[in-house]
C-alpha cells in the first residue's frame, strides 16, 4: 500500500478490487499493525506466492493478449504518426523544389522572349536597310 493513504481509502480501494471479500476497517488496522510489528516476515513477492486481498490476480491469457495488442496498436500509431510527419516534410521539400524550378523556368522564358524580341528587331532593321525589293527579298536590277 502507498504511504500516507488512510484506512478508509485503503478499504475503499480493496473493496473496489475485491468486492466479494468482506472487510472492516478493523481488518486494515490489524494488518498494518502486524506488518509494523514484524516487517521482516513480510517477504518480497508474498502476494505472488499465495493469494491475498492486497494483490491483483494474475492476468488471464485473454487479458495478456489484449494488453499485447494494445501495446502493438500504440506502437503502430506512433509509427504511423512518424511516417506522416516524414511524408509531410518530404512533400514540403518537394514543393519548395518545384517553386524554385518554376522561378527558373519563368526566368528562362523571359530570356527567350528577350532573345526573340531582339531577333525580330534585327529582322526589321535588315528589311529596312536592304532597300526596295520584291519577289521575296530579291532585288531587281536591270
Amino acid at each position: 500500500m502507498a504511504i500516507g493513504i488512510g484506512v478508509t481509502q485503503t478499504l475503499e480501494i480493496l473493496q473496489q478490487q475485491n468486492p466479494h471479500v468482506p472487510l472492516l476497517p478493523r481488518d486494515i488496522y490489524n494488518a498494518r499493525a502486524a506488518i509494523n510489528r514484524n516487517p521482516q516476515k513480510v517477504e518480497a513477492g508474498i502476494a505472488e506466492q499465495r493469494p491475498a486481498i492486497y494483490s491483483k490476480p494474475p492476468p488471464t491469457a485473454e487479458e495478456r493478449i489484449r494488453s499485447d495488442l494494445r501495446k502493438e496498436l500504440a506502437r503502430a500509431r506512433e509509427e504511423l504518426a512518424k511516417v506522416r510527419e516524414d511524408s509531410k516534410k518530404e512533400i514540403d521539400e518537394l514543393k519548395e523544389k518545384i517553386r524554385e524550378k518554376d522561378k527558373m523556368i519563368s526566368r528562362f522564358e523571359m530570356f527567350i522572349d528577350i532573345c526573340n524580341e531582339r531577333v525580330m528587331v534585327q529582322r526589321e532593321r535588315l528589311n529596312d536597310t536592304s532597300g526596295p525589293s520584291n519577289n521575296n527579298g530579291v532585288s531587281t536590277a536591270n
